[in-house]
């Protein structure tokens, strides 16, 4: 659950990625299926070309006004169907993913900051996209900027099986989005143990939103099955040390080398200490908020 802070090469490279396809099936008004013309709606050509640059940059909530928009136009099964295929097949599949999230330079996932968004798929690599809203039920936002999340094939594979309380028409007011910066929408890694052989992750938040985001996007239980091995090395450091060895390696160890407060969490933790950085590494998130932790705790 991390926030997202995109970069202007990420936008120029989507707008003019995505406006190429859209600009064409808008001209020819016909998608190729085994070689053959299939023609879209008329209606449907009209609508995409009234709304095409807000459905490719339109903000989140833009977003689901123009689903509704799109869903009083009350086309049949079959001309839905076509549609749909012409915002997946044509146009989401042949998106680069890969150049995309390289431009936008976000390399762990964004749910849970636990796995980059990369993988090696076939012998290539093949970068992983959530769509916040379910590009199956709302395929007209299948290649809309504000609805591509970098995320790994796990939380994206849970995401896909899961809907928020009162689904996705409510989705924007129950659970937080990673483009939509909200100061009070914070949480923090923590933890408790009986012994140091046997600690837990807990997540602590405040927020009711992000309570029920935690529990949508099931962070609580994949830190629970898969973190604890990161906590025991970090609680190890705090409590079969000295006191204050956290403090000295953090502060005394690389002194005479002038770096960074950055540099030092990178070089010890193979983390990221800055908001804007955890996405480089991951755990940088958890890792952070419990060494504070500990820290404080001598």
């Amino acid at each position: 659950m991390l926030k997202i802070w995109p970069t202007q090469k990420a936008i120029d490279f989507h707008q003019k990625e995505v406006s190429k396809v859209f600009e064409e099936t808008i001209k020819k008004g016909y998608i190729l299926r085994n070689k053959k013309q299939k023609n879209l709606p008329k209606v449907f050509i009209s609508f995409l070309n009234q709304f095409k640059n807000e459905i490719i940059s339109g903000k989140p909530k833009r977003l689901f006004e123009i689903q509704l928009e799109f869903e009083k136009k009350r086309f049949s099964v079959h001309q839905l169907k076509l549609i749909k295929s012409f915002f997946i097949q044509t146009g989401y599949n042949n998106f680069d993913n890969k150049e995309f999230l390289e431009k936008l330079n976000v390399d762990t996932c964004v749910y849970c900051n636990r796995n980059y968004t990369t993988q090696l798929v076939k012998d290539r690599a093949r970068a992983e996209l959530d769509h916040w809203f379910p590009k199956e039920s709302f395929p007209i936002l299948a290649l809309s900027f504000y609805n591509l999340i970098p995320s790994c094939h796990s939380c994206n594979h849970i995401k896909h099986n899961n809907h928020p309380d009162e689904g996705w028409s409510k989705a924007l007011s129950n659970i937080t989005h990673p483009y939509i910066d909200n100061k009070d929408e914070t949480f923090l890694f923590s933890y408790f143990y009986s012994s140091l052989n046997k600690p837990k992750v807990i997540l602590k938040t405040e927020n009711d939103k992000v309570e029920k985001t935690i529990i949508f996007g099931k962070i609580d239980e994949i830190y629970e099955s898969h973190s604890n091995r990161e906590l025991k090395d970090l609680l190890e450091l705090r409590y079969k040390y000295s006191k204050n060895y956290l403090d000295i390696l953090l502060n005394n160890t690389f002194k005479e080398m002038r770096l960074s407060h950055e540099e030092v969490y990178r070089m010890i933790f193979g983390t990221e200490i800055n908001e804007h950085d955890y996405h480089k590494r991951p755990f940088s998130k958890f890792k952070k908020d419990i060494i504070e932790e500990l820290l404080q705790r001598k």
